[in-house]
């Protein structure tokens, strides 16, 4: 496995085209691992023909995954970077439906019909593995063990949902952007990474769209947790300066 660590990340890409603070998720941490593990993560010795598992593929900013209405083909996971998901709307903005960190899942909810139900786009140079699922069965692994890993993958996936949404659903613009905040500490943590410091990708626009806030008042309020100590903002880069209490702020 070419994974390099670094004291204060659990890795980065060793790929010398990567960025020196570039973080990449450990291969046991990312939400494909389940399947990854059955197909011996495609190495030249498992004997899986190319092309089921491709890793690490460079994606730049601004780039597309899939479109939405495109037929689902491809199961994707963050390497490195961040992407949102959207809804496009012709004659008004776009609704931003999802925040994609490494680690995480994207375009899993398409496995129950054929085609992609949004539209998946960087918000930074980013890298994914890929697992053409409709190609699983030429992998030459048992196809009870494919079974189950994508049993695991998709209850975890479920799990994860039902998380993410109840930790957002709060009555207040202070909650919902304390709630946000919060969340992303917590999934960047939970994928052994940083989580009291990161770099926010998205733009205030994005966010308040996510959250159904102007945003002007996504600004509003940081800058406001900014002065009570609760965050620091440095450009993008945001410090959690007192979870604890942001937490409590989310719940109220």
């Amino acid at each position: 496995m070419d994974k390099l660590r670094i004291a204060g990340h659990r890795s980065v890409c060793a790929d010398s085209a990567c960025s020196d603070d570039r973080t990449e998720v450990e291969c046991e941490d990312c939400g494909l691992d389940p399947i990854c593990m059955v197909l011996d993560y495609a190495g030249e010795e498992s004997g899986v023909p190319e092309g089921i598992l491709v890793r690490r593929r460079p994606i730049e900013r601004g780039e597309t995954l899939f479109h939405k209405d495109d037929l689902f083909r491809t199961l994707y996971a963050v390497k490195s970077g961040t992407f949102k998901t959207l809804i496009p709307h012709r004659g008004r903005p776009d609704q931003v439906v999802g925040f994609h960190l490494p680690g995480e899942l994207i375009g899993a909810e398409a496995m129950a019909g054929e085609h992609y139900p949004c539209t998946a786009r960087a918000l930074e140079a980013s890298s994914v593995c890929e697992l053409c699922l409709d190609r699983l069965p030429d992998a030459g692994r048992p196809m009870e063990a494919l079974q189950r890993s994508i049993i695991e993958l998709l209850g975890k996936e479920v799990a994860f949902n039902h998380e993410l949404i109840g930790s957002l659903v709060h009555q207040s613009a202070e909650q919902r952007v304390a709630g946000f905040l919060s969340s992303l500490s917590d999934r960047l943590q939970r994928r052994g990474m940083p989580g009291t410091e990161f770099i926010l990708t998205m733009s205030r626009s994005d966010i308040g769209n996510y959250l159904g806030l102007a945003s002007e008042t996504v600004s509003r309020i940081m800058t406001r947790f900014q002065k009570q100590g609760l965050i620091r903002i440095q450009r993008k880069r945001i410090s959690l300066r007192a979870p604890a209490r942001l937490v409590q702020v989310a719940e109220g």
